[in-house]
């Protein structure tokens, strides 16, 4: 899944105003920006295979660091602990904040679970492997992809906060590019090389991640005057 992290980032982010759009983005995403440099690290391993599927030619032979369960709690916990632990001049609430990093960071696994072919271990080397293949039904997948982010979207805009004001411009420049980067990767040609898959899956999401934070920065000063806040 991809769009659908995203959907589930934008509607955390009004559950919990104080954490950047950007946090959330990396959150939901961090199991697959792990895989990219774990890949490079040969530590997990992958195949490009365009038989494997109509939505991801890849297979998936082996990733139960970045992508088991017993992975997803584990980086879950300590990516809320890294935010826990993070300097702040705003303490209020911050427990929950983390809390919702770490929830945001496990989500990844049991969206993926749903369109994964059964690759998905449950924890290391030789454990149980699940995944209810939606990948084999690319309408369904397309559909599921486009209604998670659209729930989470209208979440993000209904649910607005004067401090982290809705820019319209800005996203929808930031769905625009969600949206032709999950086009590309369905319609578009099989990647080269593993290689040129991790270097992109690292590139791609650290910058979603960056645009996505200026996209939510604070209200200016000025926006904040508009709104009738001092």
């Amino acid at each position: 899944m991809f769009l659908g992290h995203y959907g589930v980032a934008f509607a955390l982010k009004r559950v919990e105003p104080k954490v950047s759009l950007g946090t959330f983005f990396l959150a939901v995403q961090l199991a697959d920006l792990l895989w990219g440099c774990f890949l490079l690290l040969g530590w997990e391993q992958v195949r490009i295979d365009p038989s494997a599927g109509a939505v991801a030619p890849l297979e998936f032979v082996h990733y139960p660091i970045s992508h088991s369960l017993v992975g997803a709690f584990a980086w879950g916990i300590a990516a809320g602990a890294v935010y826990y632990s993070w300097p702040t001049r705003d303490t209020s609430r911050h427990w929950q904040a983390a809390l919702l990093v770490a929830a945001a960071v496990a989500s990844h696994w049991f969206l993926d679970v749903l369109v994964h072919f059964p690759d998905l271990p449950l924890a290391g080397e030789g454990s149980p492997q699940l995944g209810f293949g939606l990948w084999a039904n690319l309408p369904l997948t397309i559909a599921l992809e486009l209604l998670t982010l659209s729930a989470g979207v209208a979440v993000y805009v209904l649910r607005r906060s004067h401090r982290h004001p809705v820019r319209p411009g800005g996203l929808a420049g930031l769905l625009i590019v969600l949206l032709a980067l999950y086009a590309a990767s369905v319609a578009g040609p099989p990647p080269p090389s593993v290689r040129a898959v991790a270097v992109a899956d690292i590139i791609g999401l650290v910058a979603l991640a960056a645009f996505a934070g200026w996209t939510d920065r604070r209200a200016t000063p000025a926006e904040l005057a508009v709104a009738g806040i001092r």
